[in-house]
């Protein structure tokens, strides 16, 4: 990010920390410009330059509360679905954690809320925020009552007791200092909940109880998974497992909207478990669809990019589609398969449609890439699990800078320029990694992608040397070192789809 763009998005940010900061000391109608400025140290006309009112800057303070809620609460629980008695210990974990139930914020969520019946944009935000919530906590709440087999058991009125649970320990949250609160206490009530209503399942002592993969952090990295089996590297149901249950639910770069400037123009990616292809309708939106015929799921075109004159053409089958992705013709064959997709500072992100609302943290950052463009593209042939590149992503070998986005993305940004590395699944114990050069008007900053050459080179090499070394390995392998909470929390990821696979998963290799 160019050292300017950098210091207005730290000076954003820096009024944003004040403004939470005074509206926790003088709610929303008291808070003023000059008491947020006060607090920032900075000069009341710096604020015009970033908000243009007190409203604005109010309002961008709660959406950068909610995206927070989101990246840091929503996203990790709802990885976690498929272990629901996991998934619930950690939303525990995660709904009390400081930096996200400080008496500061948690304060300022109510002042907001106290406000919202007079403001619509208020209403929405915190009404979303508590909706999405509800319903991701009484879709674990279902799913652990199904695996227990007791229909008896009313979900909706389990849901509201836990909600309520932790919302009144928010409320006592909001008037307490901060050395006043006994968070594990508070862990321990709501977890005495849930025991009381699923005492088999939160029988133990971990945080979601015996069968928990997930476990607080610090302290509680010691519960999280240390290491896979070494069949999981080479594993085609367990592949098959994590593009379904990882990849669909992941936004993934794509290209860049230069890439597409006209009407009719296109661009293929691949997602890791979708084929997408990003075309530029009559009305200059970009759409997003699935990169296969319905009639027979081939590819419709294998080009990176270029162009269509109109339609989209099935040439084999003899099928025109149009930019919206309908089947022309009065065809029976059915419209192309929707994607999600969104444009942010120039990058496309692709997602499969009908993901559940995950992947947030994939939705911010990119304010470094809107002068950026792209400048090159490489693609690498890997002979090694795509699981290893990620972890040593994770664990820093050699050292990482950049911004990792689960499961498979890597983003490093620097003075005028920037890199995307994504490894891509292609079969058990194999993967492709694609490398998105971006930089200004054209230009790269050579030294950083000389650097960036090499770390890759490194990390081919030393991936394919453990890949070697696993299928050598005896069944008695144990890895021995330190891993690092990242590098737990990704293989507790993988972890979780261990118990849904078969036994002739294990077998097979």
């Amino acid at each position: 990010m160019a050292p300017e763009r950098a210091s207005r998005v730290r000076q954003r940010q820096r009024l944003i920390d004040a403004c939470i900061s005074a509206l926790h000391i003088h709610g929303p109608s008291r808070t003023t410009v000059e008491k947020v400025v006060a607090l920032a140290d900075m000069s009341p006309g710096i604020v015009r330059f970033y908000f243009d009112s007190k409203d604005a800057m109010l309002l961008a303070s709660l959406a950068y509360l909610a995206a927070e809620f989101e990246e840091r609460v929503m996203v990790p629980v709802a990885l976690l679905r498929e272990t629901p008695v996991a998934a619930l210990g950690r939303l525990v974990e995660l709904y009390l954690d400081p930096d996200i139930a400080s008496p500061r914020k948690v304060s300022v969520w109510y002042s907001f809320w106290g406000e919202a019946s007079s403001r619509q944009e208020y209403y929405d935000i915190c009404g979303r925020k508590d909706e999405d919530f509800a319903a991701l906590v009484r879709d674990l709440i279902a799913r652990v009552v199904a695996m227990t087999g007791d229909d008896h058991l009313d979900t909706d009125g389990i849901t509201l007791g836990l909600i309520g649970a932790l919302e009144v320990l928010w409320q006592g949250f909001a008037f307490q200092s901060e050395a006043d609160i006994d968070r594990e206490a508070a862990r321990k009530q709501s977890m005495g909940f849930l025991r009381s209503v699923f005492p088999g399942q939160f029988g133990g002592t971990g945080v979601g109880g015996a069968g928990s993969v997930v476990a607080a952090r610090g302290a509680g990295v010691a519960d999280l998974p240390r290491h896979l089996p070494r069949w999981a590297y080479s594993d085609g149901v367990l592949l098959t497992a994590e593009r379904e249950r990882l990849f669909r639910a992941a936004w993934q770069v794509v290209g860049h909207a230069v890439e597409v400037p006209a009407v009719g123009d296109f661009l293929t990616g691949d997602l890791g478990g979708e084929r997408a292809l990003v075309v530029r309708d009559e009305k200059g939106m970009l759409r997003a669809f699935r990169n296969a015929c319905r009639r027979r799921p081939h590819a419709l075109v294998t080009a990176r990019t270029g162009h269509f004159s109109g339609t989209i053409p099935c040439v084999p089958h003899g099928l025109s589609y149009g930019l919206d992705g309908k089947l022309l013709h009065n065809g029976t064959d059915g419209d192309l398969t929707p994607l999600e997709i969104k444009e942010k500072s120039g990058v496309i992100l692709v997602r499969a449609a009908g993901a559940a609302r995950e992947g947030g943290p994939a939705l911010t950052g990119w304010e470094g890439f809107s002068e950026l463009v792209p400048v090159g593209e490489r693609e690498f042939d890997v002979a090694a699990d795509w699981k290893l590149i990620v972890e040593q992503w994770l664990e820093g070998a050699p050292a990482v800078r950049g911004r990792y986005l689960a499961p498979n993305q890597l983003i490093e940004v620097w003075r005028g320029g920037a890199a995307i590395i994504r490894v891509l699944p292609v079969g058990p114990g194999r993967c492709r990694l694609q490398r998105l050069d971006y930089g200004v008007r054209r230009r790269g900053a050579r030294p950083e992608r000389e650097r960036l050459d090499t770390w890759i080179a490194q990390q081919i090499e030393l991936a394919e040397s453990t890949q070697t070394g696993l299928a050598a390995a005896g069944d008695d392998f144990a890895e021995n070192g330190l891993v690092s909470a990242a590098l737990a929390e990704f293989r507790g990821s993988i972890a979780v789809l261990l118990p849904h696979l078969g036994a002739e998963s294990r077998s097979a290799t």
